[in-house]
């Protein structure tokens, strides 16, 4: 433990003071100035320059870290959401132009010129893609956008279930989707669909103003796409929409076979006919469903056993959020929906929060938020912020690749039963996620594509692509809410586009585990180099780093799906 805590060092401030308030701008703009003004002459004075804007970058991101923290934490309170949207749209907008005129300052200095190519090549092109992209009259649109999200947040956290004599949260509706009795596993689907539908109006309001939104945003900045303009944002240097479009391909060419024969298999040893959407969860084999912890310390103790036996490194890292109490895991009535880990950047250590109910399932989401975890903590020595700021791509392999890692050790925390019927369920799962991340990917498509459509032609474009990816499922008598399904993806509204990375994460992935599953201490080493990398590198570089290829050929696939199959079956 000792190697790991004097690594964790608490970071130095130079240029910034101490007793900063970064949700002030009267303090912020005087720190921009100095730096918008500075002489850059040399390499020597441009790394500096570029040290000194990481501290000031550093206080404001933690800063927004700890309000967004604040507000998903208690979606309730409306002085942690005002102060949340207080700093969006009082001090970011500002915030971003003052950044711009930092990003013209440095890319028009000597010393940017001369700075090392193949060291800061990666950080110089993502700065000239955001001065490229940047528009002040966007500015304004981003905070009414944050403003639709944090409402999107607020709708879904309020969402109360009345089922079994008792008020649930959507989350902890989902133990029950397990339970072996069918008319049971119906009532709570369709209880979930009542209290879910009485939402859908106004969400769809929101989505339709976001989507005008950005399609504005991509028209100022002189695109006529909010595809080109968002995939730009997003940095994916690396593959274009036409690798999506040939990846959503070879998803239905590969993996969809793969989940309709599972899926056969399931009806028949179900006895039904047909699958409904309540049948997708429930053990095969007739056993209870597992629930392997019922409070946030026994969920800890479990993942902290999986981590020590991937590596001792991994537990050791992991103490330190436990230690600092950065971690909130269990589902409540008030809390937003869903898991992310969030880098608070003053301290360079990350929050994890999750919705746990006690299914096997929370303990593979803090598997996968503890990978993004330490992806944070083996970068944080970088002293440039755009070193520790990766590619969402790489960051999703070391999350879904600390999944898989972490898997191949259940016994250590299970019954070997459990083990198994976890494993094989998790590794079926993976195939019948890519479906969907395909369907997800493929409407977002659809929806930027396709600018002034209406409410029913989205409806009908989603039934069409879930009939490509899904298409054994049977949804009669509750159509609408096929037509509906996509509402639930908080990815639509808060992270637009944001989710094919997913896909190509889990080929990286399940790559890692392959070579883990061959030479675990090797594999291990190759992981934990590449995260170290932060953003430092390109995106091949990354995946080369942690002995895997950045290929989404439908071989590659194909491949992939086979393997899984084989061990899904052992």
């Amino acid at each position: 433990m000792a190697d790991v805590t004097a690594s964790l060092r608490t970071p130095t401030w130079r240029f910034v003071p101490t007793s900063l308030d970064a949700g002030d701008l009267a303090q912020l703009r005087p720190l921009f100035e100095d730096l918008a003004r500075r002489e850059i002459p040399d390499a020597i004075a441009a790394e500096r320059w570029l040290a000194d804007e990481s501290e000031l970058l550093a206080r404001i991101g933690a800063e927004q870290a700890r309000r967004y923290v604040a507000m998903t934490c208690d979606t309730e309170d409306a002085t942690k959401k005002q102060r949340y949207l207080d700093l969006e749209q009082q001090v970011m907008p500002e915030v971003k132009a003052l950044a711009d005129r930092l990003d013209k300052r440095l890319l028009t200095s000597k010393g940017c010129s001369q700075l090392e190519q193949h060291t800061f090549h990666v950080l110089l092109r993502k700065r000239r893609t955001q001065s490229e992209l940047f528009r002040k009259e966007n500015t304004d649109l981003q905070h009414l956008e944050s403003e639709l999200q944090t409402r999107q947040q607020a709708i879904l956290g309020g969402i109360t279930v009345e089922f079994d004599g008792k008020a649930h949260t959507l989350q902890q509706m989902a133990p029950y989707y397990e339970s072996q009795e069918r008319s049971l596993r119906e009532r709570a689907w369709r209880a979930s669909l009542a209290a879910r539908k009485q939402t859908w109006d106004e969400l769809e309001d929101i989505y339709d103003q976001l989507i005008a939104l950005r399609q504005r945003m991509a028209k100022n900045a002189g695109h006529t796409s909010y595809t080109d303009f968002r995939f730009l944002e997003l940095g994916r240097y690396d593959y274009d929409a036409r690798a999506c479009l040939s990846l959503h391909d070879a998803i239905a060419t590969c993996v969809v076979p793969a989940v309709v024969a599972l899926d056969r298999d399931r009806s028949r040893r179900l006895s039904q006919q047909t699958l409904r959407p309540w049948d997708l969860e429930v053990d095969l084999g007739g056993r209870p469903p597992l629930r392997p912890f019922a409070t946030q310390d026994q969920l800890i103790a479990i993942c902290r056993k999986l981590f020590a036996k991937v590596d001792p490194r991994f537990c050791a890292e992991f103490d330190v959020l436990v230690e600092h109490g950065l971690l909130d895991l269990m589902s409540r009535k008030g809390k937003a929906p869903g898991g992310y880990q969030y880098q608070i950047e003053d301290v360079r250590l990350p929050f994890l929060f999750v919705n746990g109910v006690g299914l096997h399932g929370d303990v593979q989401t803090l598997l996968h938020e503890g990978g993004h975890a330490f992806h944070s903590i083996l970068c944080r020595d970088h002293d440039l912020i755009g070193f520790r700021d990766y590619p969402i791509e790489f960051a999703e392999t070391a999350s879904m690749s600390m999944e898989l890692l972490g898997l191949e050790h259940l016994d250590a925390a299970y019954s070997a039963d459990d083990s198994k019927v976890a494993r094989k369920k998790h590794l079926e799962g993976i195939l019948r996620t890519l479906t969907w991340i395909a369907s997800i990917d493929a409407f977002q498509h659809w929806v930027y594509g396709n600018e002034g459509h209406t409410r029913e032609q989205r409806r009908a474009a989603w039934l069409r692509i879930r009939a490509r990816f899904a298409p054994h499922l049977d949804w009669s008598g509750i159509e609408d809410a096929l037509a509906m399904q996509w509402i639930a993806q908080s990815h639509l509204f808060n992270h637009a586009f944001y989710y094919v990375e997913y896909a190509i994460a889990q080929l990286a992935a399940l790559q890692v585990w392959s070579n883990y599953r061959k030479d675990r201490k090797g594999a291990v080493e190759a992981y934990r180099k590449a995260l170290a990398l932060g953003g430092s590198k390109t995106l091949p570089e990354l995946f080369a780093t942690a002995n895997v290829a950045f290929d989404l050929s439908a071989e590659t696939l194909r491949a992939l799906v086979e393997d899984v199959m084989n061990e899904a079956k052992g």
